[in-house]
Order: C-alpha cells, then structure tokens, then sequence
C-alpha cells in the first residue's frame, strides 16, 4: 500500500526530468500510472499523459506538445541516455502546436543563408519574409507555402518565391525553391505515423498516432 501510493509521483517527477533533456526544454509536466507501480520503474506505463512546453522534436520547435498513451512500453533508461524511444503501445497520441514564431526559428534553422524569417500563418497559406546572403550580398526574400504529411515526413512545400534583388535572384532560388523537409517520424523511435496538419491563423496543429 505504501509503495502504491508514493511511486507514481516519484515516476512522473523522473520521467519529467528527463524528457526535459530530450526535448530541449525546462518545462515538462507527466502523469503516469501502472499497477503495479513498481513496473513504472522497468518502462511499463498503463496510462500517460506528458505536456511539454518550448520543446524540439526532430528538428520542429512546438510552442506545446503533448503525448498521451495507454499500455506503453517505453524504456526509462533510454530517457535517461537522452533518447525518446517507444517500443510499443496499445494507444498512442501525439499533438503538437507550432507557432509562427517557431515556425520561423525552424526555417532559419533547416534553410541555408535564410535568416531573420517572420512567419505569417493562415488556413489557406503560410508566408515568411526575410533575407539571404550569397557572395557577400544580401537580399530580401519572400516565400509562400504550405505545411504538409507525405510518406511520414512533415515538409513546407513552397508554392511561391520572391526574391528582391535580381542579381542574386537566379542562385538563391536555386538553393531555396522546393520542398523543405522539416521531420522524418519514420527516424524516430516511435510507433506513430503523422496522421493530421491543421494550419490555422497564427499556429499550425500536428497529430500523430499510433501505427
């Protein structure tokens, strides 16, 4: 009884600890429950549901992401080692919110020579205004596209670029124009596949679940 009462608080308080360092992030809240309690220790969670705030998953900043689960199996020590890995569960849900602000960050992040990005997201569209530096020279660039699921990658899909200086115009749409991959859940060690992209004003909702 005894053990039974104070081990699910003392699982929730580590698995928080250490998603924390996996998602690159000080804020994590997890609730997790087994019965018996003891087999929280060897990875064994009858239900979970963990909220992150800031975090990186893959290479996407979420202003939020939550992972809610029932039956998971999903290593402790692997945690511990800095690696997020669910071997199975009877129920998985992933849902993530990406801001424009993280959006942008992403972007400079994943897009060679692009940088101070603002991001602008509607249903229909999602713009980002900003600069590249080729051969010394700066130049302001204005794309349009969407966000979208195709084969388990998560990519922005440029519909339009628009750069300002036309000297420069010919290589960076070269380097820029295309598909731009911004996750691969099938790298990650989690049985999901992204099921949903929702782009509404000023966010866009991820939804991933299990296989």
């Amino acid at each position: 009884m005894f053990v039974e009462f104070f081990l699910p608080p003392i699982a929730s308080k580590t698995v928080a600890s250490r998603l924390e360092n996996v998602l690159k992030t000080n804020t994590v809240d997890a609730s997790v429950h087994t019965t018996p309690s003891l087999l929280m220790f060897f990875g064994r969670f009858d239900t979970m549901d963990i909220t992150a705030k800031q975090a990186v998953l893959g290479d996407v900043k979420f202003s939020s992401l939550s992972l809610k689960g029932r039956g998971v199996d999903m290593p402790v020590t692997g945690i511990e080692d800095g690696k997020l890995e669910v071997k199975s569960a009877d129920e998985l849900v992933i849902t993530g919110i990406v801001t424009e602000a993280d959006l942008a960050d992403t972007l400079m992040r994943k897009v060679d020579k692009l940088q101070d990005a603002r991001v602008t997201m509607t249903p229909e569209r999602i713009s980002a205004d900003g600069t590249a530096k080729i051969m010394g020279m700066k130049a302001d660039v204005h794309l349009e596209g969407v966000l979208l699921e195709d084969s388990g990658c998560l990519y922005f899909r440029m519909t339009r670029l628009d750069i300002k200086n036309a000297l420069l115009g010919r290589a960076l749409t070269g380097n820029l124009f295309g598909d731009i991959m911004l996750a691969d859940f099938r790298k990650m060690k989690l049985p999901v596949e992204l099921d949903s992209v929702e782009q509404q004003n000023g966010q866009v909702t991820l939804t991933a679940k299990r296989k």
